[in-house]
């Protein structure tokens, strides 16, 4: 293992949620992933998240939080330019009050433009999927707010001292659309934290339980989900379905997955689906280590945070070939992979992975091992520690 930088940096992470705290998603899961690892390294972490609360610690992580409503006379001009101002403000408090060396921002939304365009601490940026590959996927309209989103997004990645992202297909995309040169961003994959010597125990006698985690939206495949449900019925009549994460209105008729479950499928489908909205981290842990299978058919994903949570639990995983999902998930080895909106490939696939115990218990037992090989939580903050130190060296600036 690569030794930590020394001495120890004073690291300021900004997301937009918080698990446990102010929200699901993958920013957040990464953020607070990241920081436990860095605070393990002997580096000091500060996480910076919207809310209305008084500040708390997650272990040896400070979590801080900052008002993003909206500046009205402001927002009227430039939307979003409230929420911004309002998060740069924070940065720099965060900064001058611990004496910060770096701070990461994500590209979402680009909250953390004015602190990288003015700040005189360096900056990392990384790349997520875009406002621009949500809009596409979710198939809807630019408005001004989504203008302005998408410009912010572009000129964050620019005016970072360095940019990173978790996977080679996400950074060819991200740079085609903002204009990035390859050899200026750099592949640092996401990490999990794993569970030393758990061994996953033996199988309870019952129906066989699928789990999806994520929102239920277009971009996770959701509706194409329910749609395989069917198929799969036909074929395991006792299957079980359960869906974690918050629901949406992206069914068609921009109806919920609930309204769009109770309204266009027959009793025997709903009495076998689950929708379970968001769970604490304890509950959506115990899911994922007794389902027979985590599915998650994502229309796009830039890395696919969300297999890790199952692959290290030793649960069997189906997703889907979009994005950086390949990278994460090697099709026939560590888990299964089908094209993105076909409902009826992957009702296939479930449907072979439930009726065959072999085949299941292979791909667990590999998806398990890449998990903690490639993808642990050390290896993520050494390389991401490397990387802060050199852009403090680099910049010339450390707030000793």
């Amino acid at each position: 293992m690569t030794p930590r930088p020394s001495p120890p940096l004073r690291i300021g992470l900004f997301t937009p949620n918080y698990p446990g705290l102010t929200g699901e998603g993958g920013i957040g899961s990464y953020t607070r992933t990241l920081g436990l690892g860095l605070s393990a390294l002997g580096h000091e972490v500060h996480a910076l998240t919207p809310g209305d609360r008084p500040d708390t610690a997650d272990g040896p992580v400070a979590v801080h939080f900052t008002s993003t409503r909206h500046l009205p006379g402001l927002d009227k001009l430039v939307p979003g330019a409230g929420a911004c101002w309002r998060v740069g403000r924070a940065v720099r408090r965060l900064v001058r009050d611990h004496r910060l060396d770096v701070v990461e921002f994500p590209n979402w939304e680009g909250y953390g433009l004015l602190s990288a365009r003015l700040a005189r601490t360096p900056t990392v940026v990384r790349l997520y999927t875009s406002s621009v590959e949500s809009q596409r996927i979710d198939d809807t309209a630019t408005s001004r707010w989504h203008a302005w989103n998408n410009w912010r997004e572009r000129a964050i990645g620019h005016a970072a001292d360095a940019v990173v992202t978790h996977s080679a297909a996400h950074r060819r995309e991200m740079c085609t659309e903002t204009g990035l040169a390859e050899d200026a961003v750099r592949l640092v994959p996401l990490g999990i934290e794993m569970a030393p010597g758990w061994v996953r125990p033996p199988r309870v006698p019952g129906p066989p339980t699928v789990v999806s985690l994520g929102r239920l939206e277009h971009r996770k495949g959701t509706v194409e989900l329910l749609q395989a449900v069917p198929r799969v019925l036909a074929a395991v009549p006792d299957a079980r379905f359960v869906l974690i994460g918050g629901d949406r209105p992206h069914c068609p008729g921009n109806r919920t997955h609930a309204e769009y479950l109770a309204q266009d499928f027959p009793p025997e489908v709903r009495a076998a689906v689950t929708l379970a909205g968001r769970l604490p981290q304890p509950e959506v842990d115990a899911w994922l280590q007794r389902a027979d299978l985590f599915v998650a058919p994502s229309r796009y994903e830039s890395f696919g945070l969300i297999f890790l949570e199952a692959m290290r639990w030793g649960t069997p995983v189906i997703g889907t070939t979009a994005g950086g999902i390949p990278e994460v998930v090697e099709h026939g080895t560590s888990g299964w992979l089908v094209p993105p909106e076909d409902p009826g490939a992957l009702a296939a696939a479930v449907v072979r992975l439930l009726t065959d115990d072999g085949l299941r218990a292979t791909l667990a037992a590999a998806g398990r091992a890449r998990a903690e090989k490639e993808f642990a939580v050390e290896r993520m903050a050494n390389r991401m520690a490397e990387l802060y130190a050199e852009v403090v060296t680099r910049s010339g600036r450390r707030n000793r």
